[in-house]
Formats: structure tokens, sequence, C-alpha cells
């Protein structure tokens, strides 16, 4: 308990402070940023509980990080609401969907649990994925496209982490497979959209080849996962690929705050 009071003391000080520095500085890639990284907070927690049921080590630690990172992600939504009214209702329904999730963070994980934590997912990343779409429909700025498909990355890393170890734990459920084919192929078309974007700095090629690098250790390592000593392989390999990802969408936001400001 103490630990939770502690936790909200220091998001709320930390929240006034950042509505007074956001509040007349976001824009669409603020926005479409904080949408995506609510989403990838979601998937992290999930992951991460079901990682600690199956006493994976590199967990515990990310815990805080992962909703200090969400909730900062909605703070934001709900400030560049305020004149985007058109948002509201989605960012509430994406905020109520985190507040069901954020709960595992804190809980011990139970392994009865576990079968329900896919469909807790999905019903969460159906909201996060309309007010994404939603966001992306106000405004055409062309690198946008490229900023999703990096966290998108980012994002589909995690997702299979968690699907793996659900392979590993044992839960029966016909979907698991259905969703690894899935979020491997979404990978490697985002992956493809980005490394040949046209779009591309040094540091953007260089984190992308690294994602490349460590994608295909990651199709080799699957090949075992039945194993659940090729599950601490895939964890670390996931982190380093969700790490790269997320450096080569901050930078092409980057990229689109550039594009924004020309028109002004």
């Amino acid at each position: 308990m103490k630990k939770i009071s502690y936790y909200l003391v220091v998001f709320f000080v930390f929240q006034m402070t950042a509505k007074a520095q956001y509040e007349d500085m976001l824009d669409v890639s603020d926005a479409l940023q904080s949408a995506l990284d609510v989403r990838t907070s979601a998937v992290k927690i999930v992951k991460d509980y079901l990682y600690r049921g199956l006493k994976i080590n590199y967990v515990s630690k990310e815990n805080d990080e992962n909703l200090s990172n969400g909730e900062f992600s909605l703070m934001r939504l709900e400030i560049y609401a305020k004149d985007h009214p058109e948002l509201k209702d989605q960012i509430n329904a994406v905020g109520h969907q985190w507040k069901n999730l954020r709960v595992l963070a804190l809980q011990k994980p139970q392994k009865n649990k576990m079968p329900g934590l896919l469909g807790q997912l999905k019903s969460f990343l159906t909201a996060s994925n309309q007010l994404i779409n939603t966001i992306k429909k106000t405004d055409k700025a062309t690198k946008l496209s490229y900023q999703q498909s990096a966290n998108n990355m980012e994002l589909l890393s995690q997702q299979l982490a968690f699907l793996y170890g659900m392979k590993v734990a044992g839960i029966k459920d016909p979907i698991i497979g259905h969703e690894i084919s899935r979020c491997q192929t979404d990978f490697q078309t985002d992956l493809n959209k980005t490394f040949f974007s046209g779009e591309n700095t040094i540091d953007i090629s260089n984190s992308l080849k690294s994602i490349q690098a460590d994608w295909e250790m990651v199709k080799r390592t699957t090949q075992n996962t039945s194993e659940s000593n090729s599950l601490n392989t895939i964890y670390v390999l996931m982190d380093k690929i969700s790490d790269a990802a997320r450096k080569s969408a901050i930078l092409y936001q980057e990229k689109v705050k550039k594009e924004l400001k020309k028109r002004k």
C-alpha cells in the first residue's frame, strides 16, 4: 500500500508540472505518439504479469516505468483533446480500458487469470487502435505513417514476447498460434516499410539494421518456444528490438515536427 501511495503522489506532482509544460505545445505527432505509447505500455504490463508468473528474470523493475509512461501518455492525450474535442470519447474509452489493465502491474500473478489475459489485451488494443486511426485522419503529414510503423514494431515485439510466453506457459487457446503468425507478418511489413522508406537518416538506418539482425535471431530462436529456456533469450531480444524501434519512432517524429513547422 505504501508503494502505491508513493507512486500516486509522485505521479500527480509530475502531472501538474507536465501540464504546465505541454499545454501549449502538443501537435498531432505528440498526440499520435502518446496514443501509441499508452498502447505499448499496456502490452508491456500484460506481458510482464505473465512473465512474473513464469518467473522469468528482467521483469519486476519495469512495472513502475510502464505505469508512469501509460499515465503520462493519457494525460497528454487529455490535454490535446481540449483543442480536439472529437477525440474525447475515444480517449476516455482507452483510459477506461487502461484502468482495467494497470491493476495487473500491482498484483501477484495468478495462474487462473493467465488464460484471460489475451481477451483483456484484445479489448484494449481495439480501443487504442481506433483512437490512433482517428488521430492520423486529422492530419496528412506524410511522415506520420513511418512514425507509426516504427512504433508498431515496438508494440509487436512486446506482443510477440507475450504470445510466446503464453505458449510456453501451456495455455491452450487456438487464437495464440493465429496471433503469433499475424504479429510476425505485421512486424515484417512494418520493418520493410521503414527500411525502404527513403526518409531514413544514418541514425534511423542503423537502428533499423539492428532491428533486422535481432529479428532474424528471434525467428531462429522461436523454433524452440516449447522450451522455457529459450524464453529468456526471446525476452532479451524483443526488448532490444523494442528499444531500437522506439528510437526510430522518435527520430521519425522529429521529421514530422519539422514538416508541421514548415506549414506555419
